[in-house]
């Protein structure tokens, strides 16, 4: 363009024709134009082709505060002029947080993250600047759930306090809850759509185990964020004491329930009578129903509250309020105990007013008169204490680790450290004897060591100072009816002794064996119920456990006190006649086991060396 005329001239390229030169002349014109309107950058354009220096006033960005997302864009415009307002200089633009967002070549802004950046176009080192906000990424709401911490039981059909914090940019619309437990393969909906921050959860009224709670944070954008109860917890019943009961242990423990309640006599120690119904046992003479518990004269079975025993050796009866308000039954006629193994019925405290007070070593979970407040349990008069669960539970061996109470904080956390593994033969003993001080001491009756003696005789023995009860019984089976308690060989301890045994016949099969050592070494020196009735000077019911043998000729009014009432010469061993007259007979009393007879002195002399 010609300043002089200002008209344009279209003078044809060197070496190339006149079209040629007017659509490059077109071209420019374009640019030119693009560079005016200021979406790219700003071009100062002084004339066509040599443009002569300017010098830029502003520079202006439009618009000059914009608002995008995260990944969203705004394309800036700017513009470089200089006095006159004229287009003067080329634009670069630049962002000053690049973390926010960043700018092209052309001005087109991208959001990157959430905050604020300012843009600034520059021509000549004059400059321009926008400023853009980034919202920022709609996030995932947080939530921590604060209650149940876990660790602590949970009655079922109870009401337990859900609680939790939740958080969110732009707000937490709502909160789902769900649990899990043992066994319970899909989550179930506690409620859904909770606002606030706490619910009030009715649990179900069954038992579960390995309870965990879910919380789900949603937001308006449909995002959630979910946290879990740090630690499981049980729904579980349990009494204020904190006992549940071993039909709960065998949920889990499933093995070790199945053997004590089904071949131990433990459980079996008191069993209560329900509709008139008596109870039943897995072993022995009471079982099934062939031989049932046979009643006293004078009483039925809707008279009866609880049968005392009725497992290994005898049974008596507790009536109910009605009857005898709760006593033990004792009629003046006597005949009251029931002896399973003969079937016959013997006379206990005939006549006289009987209150049930034996609950410690009976039941689990025992508290006397004194104890619980003068409570009686089931409001029956003689019943001098309450229980918490019939017979010898779970809970009455393994306590809580903290309480010496019930499990159920054990079954809340099913941590191995809340709950005692007592393996220490104080806890066999603390039922295992008549309470005597000291424990050596052993008291007899009628020719036999009194039942339940075996702490007293295993205080005598020379095992005491070297193994525990446990050592050889598995305290979860029984040994009444060859449910294999017996875990320990006497052979396995005794090998020399066993492989030399000079007893002419072999006794019970194998004169090495495990059941002959017992015969001889732990006799029936004692009785529960009945002596037995072909032998009933020398064999009791029950296996003593002083297990030395005196070689001496001494008979058992050498063994117990003048008046019969306690034993007196318990480390010496047990005397050759409840050894040796089991099988032999007794020349004297001409009673014994039928076999020949054998003077205290024959026998003695037999006995003396009879291992060496």
């Amino acid at each position: 363009m010609s300043a002089a005329s200002g008209r344009e001239m279209r003078l044809p390229l060197p070496g190339g024709t006149y079209k040629e030169s007017e659509r490059m002349h077109r071209f420019k014109k374009v640019v030119l134009g693009m560079a005016m309107v200021g979406l790219v950058v700003g071009v100062g354009a002084c004339g066509d082709d040599d443009p002569a220096p300017c010098t830029t006033a502003t520079v202006t960005v439009t618009p000059g505060v914009a608002t995008i997302d995260v990944g969203g864009t705004q394309q800036l415009a700017g513009a470089a002029l200089d006095a006159s307002g004229s287009a003067c200089g080329q634009l670069t633009w630049a962002s000053d947080d690049e973390a926010v967002a960043t700018v092209s070549t052309v001005g087109l802004v991208t959001g990157v993250s959430g905050g604020t950046a300012d843009i600034t176009a520059t021509a000549n080192g004059v400059s321009g600047t926008s400023t853009i906000t980034v919202n920022p990424a709609n996030a995932a709401p947080t939530i921590t759930m604060t209650a149940p911490a876990g660790g602590a039981a949970v009655l079922p059909a109870s009401v337990l306090a859900i609680s939790w914090t939740a958080t969110d940019d732009v707000g937490v619309t709502g909160v789902d809850l769900s649990y899990t437990a043992d066994g319970v393969l899909e989550p179930v909906v506690i409620a859904a759509d909770v606002q606030g921050m706490s619910y009030d959860w009715t649990t179900p009224g069954e038992t579960l185990t390995g309870v965990v709670i879910k919380g789900v944070a949603r937001d308006a954008g449909g995002l959630t964020g979910e946290d879990e109860t740090e630690d499981i917890f049980a729904v579980v019943q349990f009494s204020a004491r904190g006992y549940v009961t071993g039909a709960t242990c065998g949920e889990c423990h499933t093995d070790y329930y199945t053997e004590v309640y089904g071949m131990s006599g433990h459980p079996y120690k008191l069993n209560k009578v329900e509709g008139g119904v008596p109870p039943t046992y897995p072993n022995g003479p009471a079982s099934g129903t062939n031989n049932p518990l046979t009643l006293p004269a004078g009483i039925t079975w809707n008279d009866v509250s609880y049968v005392i025993g009725g497992y290994g050796w005898k049974a008596r009866f507790i009536g109910t309020e009605a009857f005898n308000q709760g006593y033990i039954y004792t009629p003046a006629a006597g005949q009251n105990q029931w002896n399973l193994l003969p079937g016959s019925f013997t006379d206990y405290n005939a006549g006289a007013l009987k209150p049930y007070d034996c609950g410690s070593c009976h039941t689990t979970g025992w508290q006397s008169l004194a104890e619980n407040g003068g409570v009686n349990q089931d409001g029956l008069t003689g019943f001098e204490g309450t229980y918490e669960e019939t017979g010898i539970g779970c809970e009455q061996c393994h306590t809580d680790a903290t309480t010496g109470l019930g499990g159920a904080t054990h079954v809340s956390t099913q941590s191995a450290d809340d709950i005692t593994v007592d393996a220490a033969d104080l806890l066999c003993n603390s039922c295992h004897n008549r309470g005597l001080d000291p424990i050596e001491n052993i008291p007899a009756s009628g020719g036999f060591i009194r039942h339940h003696e075996q702490a007293n005789e295993f205080a005598n023995s020379v095992h005491s100072t070297a193994i525990g009860c446990n050592d050889c019984h598995d305290p979860h089976l029984g040994t009444r009816y060859d449910n294999g308690g017996f875990i320990a060989s006497c052979v396995g301890c005794h090998p020399s002794q066993a492989a030399s045994n000079a007893h002419l016949v072999p006794i019970e099969g194998d004169n090495g064996s495990d059941a002959a050592c017992i015969t001889c070494h732990m006799p029936q020196a004692s009785k529960s119920a009945v002596a037995d009735a072909t032998n009933p000077n020398f064999v009791g019911d029950v296996q003593t456990h002083i297990f030395t043998i005196n070689p001496g000729e001494f008979n058992k009014d050498y063994f117990f006190s003048a008046d019969g009432l306690s034993v007196e010469t318990a480390t010496e061993g047990v005397t050759l006649d409840f050894a040796c007259y089991q099988c032999h007979t007794d020349p004297v009393t001409l009673t014994g086991g039928g076999s020949s007879q054998k003077t205290l002195a024959e026998l003695s002399a037999k006995a003396t060396g009879i291992h060496d």
